[in-house]
C-alpha cells in the first residue's frame, strides 16, 4: 500500500498530494513509530547546528512534521517558532505541544505565503530527502529570512547527490554571506534498520 506509514513508501513519494495522502495516516504514530523505533536523530543535531552559529529571534520551522525539531529547540534556547507543512494532520499532532507562535499549511514546490525578510531563522529537518522537496526551494527560504538572518536545513546525502543540490547552492551562494555543511548520521547507534547508516548533510546558510 502506497499510503502505508512506512520510510520506505515516503522515500517513493512523487507529488505533493502523495505526502499529503501519508503523512494524514502517519501523523498520529510518526513519533512512535518513526522518531521512536527507528533511532532517528536528525533534529537534535539541526538544532544544534542551528543554535551554536548564533540562531535567535522569530523562526520558521519547514516541514515541522509533528514539531520533533522545535520541541529540541526550545530546550536550547529562547526563541518564538513558526510552523509550516504540506500536512494537516501532522500540524494538528504539533499543535498539541504547545511549541508554536503559530502554524500554516504551505507545499515547498510552491510559494511559502510569508513575506520577504520575515523570519530570523529558518530551520528544516528531514523535508529534504528523498520523495520530498528538491533544491529549487531553498530560494524559498532564503526569501523569507531577513538579512544576517541563519538558515539551518538538514538533507539526505543521497538525495543531495541524485537532485545536484551542489549546483543550486553555487548559484544562492551568490546572494548570500556565506554557508557550511557538515555531514552527519540521520540514525543512532541503536539503529538495525536497512537505513540505519545512511547519512545527511546539514547545510548552513548566513544570508
Amino acid at each position: 500500500m502506497k499510503n502505508k506509514p512506512s520510510l520506505e513508501n515516503a522515500y517513493d513519494l512523487k507529488s505533493p498530494e502523495d505526502n499529503i495522502q501519508l503523512y494524514s495516516v502517519w501523523a498520529d504514530t510518526y513519533d512512535a513509530d518513526f522518531i521512536e523505533k527507528m533511532h532517528y536523530r536528525l533534529h537534535f543535531c539541526v538544532a544544534d547546528e542551528f543554535i551554536l552559529n548564533g540562531g535567535r529571534g522569530l523562526v520558521l520551522d519547514v516541514g515541522a512534521g509533528t514539531g520533533a525539531l522545535a520541541e529540541q529547540l526550545i530546550k536550547r534556547a529562547d526563541l518564538i517558532l513558526d510552523a509550516t507543512d504540506i500536512s494537516k494532520e501532522m500540524l494538528e499532532i504539533a499543535k498539541l505541544k504547545n511549541i508554536y507562535n503559530r502554524s500554516f499549511l504551505s507545499d515547498l514546490t510552491k510559494e511559502i505565503p510569508v513575506t520577504d525578510d520575515y523570519y530570523d531563522g529558518v530551520v528544516s529537518s528531514g523535508t529534504f530527502t528523498h520523495g520530498h522537496v528538491g533544491p529549487s526551494s531553498m530560494r524559498e527560504l532564503v526569501r523569507v529570512t531577513k538579512p544576517a538572518g541563519l538558515i539551518t536545513i538538514s538533507v539526505n546525502e543521497k538525495h543531495w547527490t541524485a537532485l545536484d543540490f551542489n549546483t543550486e547552492l553555487e548559484n544562492i551562494s551568490k546572494s548570500v554571506k556565506n554557508y557550511t555543511l557538515k555531514k552527519i548520521d540521520i540514525y543512532g547507534e541503536q539503529s538495525v534498520h536497512d537505513h540505519k547508516d545512511d547519512k545527511a548533510i546539514i547545510l548552513t546558510i548566513n544570508v
